[in-house]
């Protein structure tokens, strides 16, 4: 039963690839209709079920931290779903009596995690549209060994075990060189990790000749730690941009990422003093937890240049940090993209940092083994671009994960 419905999700996610935007846009208002009757169900949506998507208030994820029991259609409470999302993250089996499971993503910069909520054939959606997203057809007619390295696994990723698919979940808690050792003993022909965990691995000359769909999530890449990557493991890492909110967009073959506009509506939003936005997502599959008009804070840049791969979906730069992150300057604005623009031709993908700004200053946090002339470039790169002293530090040991968080404001 669940091979099937991800069969038929893969297969509509495929068609879906070769419509026109306004083919696309035909199908979100289709699934729109189709969801209303999950939105009736659900406490914090019900009153405005049967309208159109602009009379729903805009939603901060905070709002929905708060009482998840309001914001699902099955009538689990915020206790029921918090005891599920607990226990799928210590591999237990929870008490509550639901088909629905739960987790914690790995949260935000800022450490702030969101629960998230799917039954069986949600989670078979979800699968199914990844691989149609991620995967060339031809790569489901072989055998595949995927290797999931990220804070902790879940249902979502654990059914695709079975079938011509082995899975394997490796945890962040453990040290990189004992990951890249059971990496290598499993062979994954897929992997998807943090870009900072397969930095780790490429500086430490680590290979994975076995590799052919490698995939990078969860946290920021820069251009040049893309182009180290893949000069290191033979294969360009493609970007997986996804949140609590859902599944956003993927990376296609030719290196553009692409939002999902086949299954969600994404609404731009511009942010003050920038060219860019912040995402408004609604997701139009997703029935048990709806996701209607939820704010999202990545800040995002269109990208204007058209893609030779079919897919209608916009084309948007890959997110290189948060709006709350965004430098401001009385009335100017030094946004996270800014910020990677100026260093990642100085300090490349070999040098760890970190750029941290007040309304007075700016300091650059490197590794110790950062070279005097490439923090004297870093330095005057950030001082150009924020007009303020900067101040160079080689130290990134309170530099705390799960994510990394490369640019950082602080309103103080």
């Amino acid at each position: 039963m669940t091979r099937s419905l991800t069969f038929l999700s893969w297969l509509r996610t495929r068609r879906a690839m070769g419509r026109s935007a306004r083919g696309l846009a035909a199908g979100r208002s289709h699934l729109w209709r189709s969801l209303q009757a999950a939105l009736a169900k659900t406490p914090a949506l019900a009153a405005c079920a049967g309208q159109p998507l602009a009379r729903f208030a805009i939603t901060d994820p905070a709002q929905m931290r708060g009482d998840y029991g309001a914001w699902n259609s099955v009538k689990l409470s915020q206790a029921e779903l918090c005891a599920l999302a607990d226990t799928a993250e210590h591999g237990e089996t929870a008490q509550v009596d639901s088909a629905i499971s739960a987790g914690w993503s790995s949260g935000s910069g800022g450490g702030a995690r969101g629960l998230f909520a799917a039954s069986p054939a949600e989670r078979a959606d979800y699968i199914g549209q990844s691989l149609a997203r991620l995967l060339p057809a031809r790569a489901l007619l072989s055998r595949q060994r995927l290797a999931l390295h990220l804070r902790a696994s879940n249902a979502l990723y654990e059914e695709t075990q079975g079938g011509r698919f082995a899975f394997a979940h490796f945890p962040l808690e453990a040290q990189p060189s004992e990951t890249l050792e059971r990496l290598q003993d499993f062979a994954p022909t897929i992997l998807i990790a943090p870009p900072h965990r397969l930095l780790a691995f490429a500086r430490a000359g680590g290979t994975m000749p076995s590799l052919r769909h490698l995939f990078c999530g969860s946290e920021p890449i820069s251009p040049a730690e893309t182009r180290f990557l893949a000069a290191h493991f033979g294969i360009r890492p493609r970007s997986i941009y996804q949140a609590t909110e859902g599944f956003l967009g993927a990376e296609c073959e030719h290196g553009h990422l692409h939002l999902n506009d086949h299954a969600l509506e994404i609404e731009l939003e511009p942010v003050p003093g920038t060219q860019g936005f912040r995402p408004i997502i609604t997701d139009l599959r997703r029935t048990t937890q709806p996701i209607v008009r939820v704010r999202g804070d990545d800040f995002l840049e269109l990208d204007p240049h058209p893609c030779a791969c079919g897919y209608a979906g916009r084309g948007i730069r890959p997110p290189q940090g948060r709006v709350n992150d965004i430098w401001r300057f009385g009335d100017r604005a030094v946004t996270p993209a800014d910020v990677v623009r100026a260093l990642d031709p100085i300090l490349g993908a070999q040098q760890d940092w970190q750029a941290l700004a007040t309304r007075e200053e700016v300091t650059v946090r490197v590794s110790p083994h950062c070279s005097n002339a490439l923090g004297d470039q870093a330095v005057a790169a950030l001082r150009g671009l924020a007009d303020r002293p900067v101040d160079l530090v080689r130290d990134l040991s309170s530099w705390a994960g799960p994510k990394r968080r490369r640019v950082v404001w602080t309103n103080g």
